[in-house]
């Protein structure tokens, strides 16, 4: 009898707070949007348009995401004579927005003295215009294989799916093109169908 109660007591002891520490291990994990779900949200995905850039490509990539950003990459394949890099992007302003941007290694080959400057502009929703330039007595870098130029910042705004691409149609805000050291544009190809698909869950 009496170690019947022993266990009784055990048990009733036990409860409590094994509650507690279900409680505080849900708590650890984190609740989803609705407050009630532990399940992880699903991160936003971007699908490139070209799996296999060519030289002179350049092109969108996917870079760190999750369930509310993504950055993607523009990167440039495989090209010499590069100085001054410009470009017109649009995307879907409906379900993401842009937050921000890091400069990519290309134009920071050979450690320039001066650092490379970049502009990032928003003319209009759904639209970014982008440059970053050398200056002299830098000269000019090449890509090797797909570099970075830039990562731009990507927040979520709502669910759904849109396309980014560069705007290579008559309203494009600038010329999607690259320049070398000497002022000569360098053949590239921004598009379209350089971009890709961003999949906000």
């Amino acid at each position: 009898m009496t170690r019947m109660r022993f266990k009784r007591g055990l048990l009733g002891a036990a409860t409590p707070v094994g509650l507690l520490l279900l409680v505080l291990g849900l708590g650890c994990k984190g609740a989803g949007k609705d407050g009630n779900s532990v399940t992880p949200c699903p991160s936003i995905s971007f699908a490139s348009s070209l799996s296999s850039p060519a030289a002179g490509d350049v092109s969108l990539a996917s870079g760190a995401s999750s369930c509310d950003a993504v950055d993607i990459g523009v990167l440039v394949t495989n090209l010499s004579g590069i100085f001054t890099v410009g470009f017109d992007l649009l995307y879907p302003s409906s379900i993401i927005a842009y937050q921000g941007f890091s400069a990519g290694p290309l134009l920071y080959q050979g450690s320039p003295p001066i650092a490379p400057l970049f502009f990032v502009q928003k003319p209009s929703p759904g639209e970014i215009v982008a440059s970053g330039t050398l200056f002299r007595p830098d000269s000019d870098v090449s890509a090797i294989n797909s570099a970075t130029f830039i990562t731009l910042h990507f927040v979520r705004v709502a669910s759904g799916s849109g396309s980014l691409d560069f705007n290579t149609g008559p309203g494009s805000t600038i010329n999607n093109q690259i320049i070398d050291d000497s002022g000569t544009i360098v053949t590239a190809t921004f598009g379209p169908g350089h971009g890709g698909v961003v999949q906000v869950p």
